[in-house]
């Protein structure tokens, strides 16, 4: 009796698992006027353990790009969501001098990004794509790389950024299987801002 009563709860733990896993989630923002629907398995990082994500990453850029990061430059986190280790959607924004030209610091931040990463990641092949996506009736500039691993594995990060106001608003992504990143992409494409 103990045995089926353990098996059951079990069961019962991993249907509940399970369903978690199927919920997809709406995320309303206000400051944007911006919906967008969070596909099903990813979960929320929470604020401390994204905070950790940031910080390897300045560090990382301080080291091969020696520069210091600013406190002013470092983006406020909207919300960043999580499916395994090689899947995340990230959104954030940041204060932007509006007395500089925007399309030449989008570029410039391509540039510094692309730069970085090749050090880094000196063994691996990148390529990068900057290119427009409509969403929800506005154009929005996106920059892509695809990391080529010397074991045929592909890494793809993704950016859509848009000015509004005077702040610079970003959705990330990060995916490695296909069908996961046309799900990001799909998300993101049929997201909606008032």
């Amino acid at each position: 009796m103990r045995k089926r009563t353990f098996q059951i709860s079990i069961i019962g733990f991993l249907l509940l698992i399970s369903c978690q896993k199927e919920k997809e989630i709406t995320i309303e923002n206000d400051d944007f006027k911006w919906t967008i629907n969070i596909p099903k398995n990813f979960r929320e990082v929470s604020e401390k353990n994204w905070d950790k994500v940031k910080f390897n990453g300045i560090e990382t850029f301080e080291k091969v790009s020696d520069q210091n990061v600013k406190k002013n430059d470092i983006e406020n986190t909207l919300f960043a969501y999580k499916n395994g280790k090689f899947h995340t959607l990230e959104s954030n924004y940041k204060i932007f001098d509006t007395t500089k030209n925007y399309s030449k610091s989008n570029k410039e931040l391509n540039t510094v990004t692309y730069e970085s990463l090749k050090k880094a990641i000196s063994n691996t092949e990148l390529d990068s794509l900057s290119s427009k996506q409509m969403i929800s009736g506005m154009e929005f500039d996106t920059f892509e790389i695809n990391f080529n691993y010397p074991n045929g594995e592909i890494l793809t990060t993704k950016s859509f950024r848009k000015l509004f106001g005077n702040k610079r608003f970003t959705i990330n992504i990060l995916y490695k299987d296909e069908t996961i990143g046309k799900e990001l992409i799909n998300s993101i494409v049929n997201s909606k801002f008032e």
